[in-house]
């Protein structure tokens, strides 16, 4: 059986430096599970490690798509699959390094359920998004299926749609499609984990969240914000509101910089809250 190291844990506690130093004890290469890191281009306020910083350790994964341009965790599967399967077939071990969220939770089972949603199905869940009626969605999903809300957050936009549309795409109930998708294979097979969480006190990794915060400035956060805008990182809403881009992005059109800092590693705090959470939410 393929086996994976796995090393996550919260913004700022050291898992790159950490990843990096055991790749090379070992002969690893590495597999970014980065959300923001996927991005070009986006660099200071993703904290991505310079070449000179990746130890001479290849790093899959990183560098991907143009910030103007989504990218699903459907896409980061396909092709952290194809580099994981062509780092194993070189006898090489892999070190699978970040803390995104359903990236990070595709190593340890499904996280999409690859049911096709027509073109037809999208255009009327269109309709009904835009329509003067603000519950039309939720209405719609309530008349398909009456017991939804006892299996996701019906008060929750980002949750309607998508259930929606696999309601009528499937035929299914939301409670029949989350059992099937409970039975739902690993995307990359039968693999071994070891999992690594790099952690620090609260003291600690706030300490080290601010001063990065503040070096993200004065490194040219702002300039490469600029930049990033000309791309067009507004088309790609998750880009966009990363920790960082999103803060500095306000900054930068309401030309009030005096803060911005402070507002990132407030921003970030709460996201190490998150991400430790999110951690013992799939039981590692």
């Amino acid at each position: 059986m393929d086996k994976v190291i796995i090393i996550s844990g919260p913004t700022a506690a050291g898992k790159t430096a950490a990843a990096v130093n055991l790749a090379k004890k070992i002969g690893a290469e590495i597999i970014s599970c980065d959300s923001v890191q996927v991005y070009k281009y986006m660099d200071i306020g993703s904290a991505k490690a310079a070449p000179g910083e990746r130890g001479g350790i290849p790093h899959h994964l990183i560098d991907v798509v143009l910030p103007s341009q989504t990218f699903s965790v459907g896409e980061y599967v396909a092709k952290a699959k194809k580099a994981f399967d062509d780092i194993r077939a070189r006898g090489k071990p892999v070190i699978v390094a970040g803390g995104s969220g359903f990236y990070l939770k595709s190593w340890f089972g499904a996280v999409s359920d690859e049911l096709f949603v027509s073109e037809k199905i999208k255009a009327e869940c269109d309709e009904l998004q835009r329509s003067p009626n603000p519950n039309a969605l939720l209405e719609k999903l309530l008349s398909l299926d009456s017991r939804a809300g006892e299996f996701i957050d019906i008060q929750n936009p980002r949750r309607v749609r998508p259930a929606l549309e696999r309601v009528m795409a499937s035929g299914m109930s939301v409670g029949e499609l989350k059992r099937r998708f409970e039975t739902l294979p690993c995307p990359y097979g039968e693999i071994e984990r070891e999992f690594i969480n790099i952690d620090l006190p609260d003291e600690e990794i706030f300490a080290r969240a601010k001063i990065r915060a503040q070096k993200m400035v004065e490194r040219g956060l702002v300039e490469e914000t600029r930049k990033l805008l000309e791309m067009g990182i507004e088309k790609n809403p998750a880009a966009a509101s990363a920790i960082g881009y999103r803060e500095t992005i306000s900054a930068i059109k309401t030309q009030n910089f005096e803060g911005l800092a402070e507002e990132i590693f407030a921003s970030t705090r709460r996201l190490i809250r998150k991400q430790r959470k999110f951690l013992r939410s799939i039981g590692v």
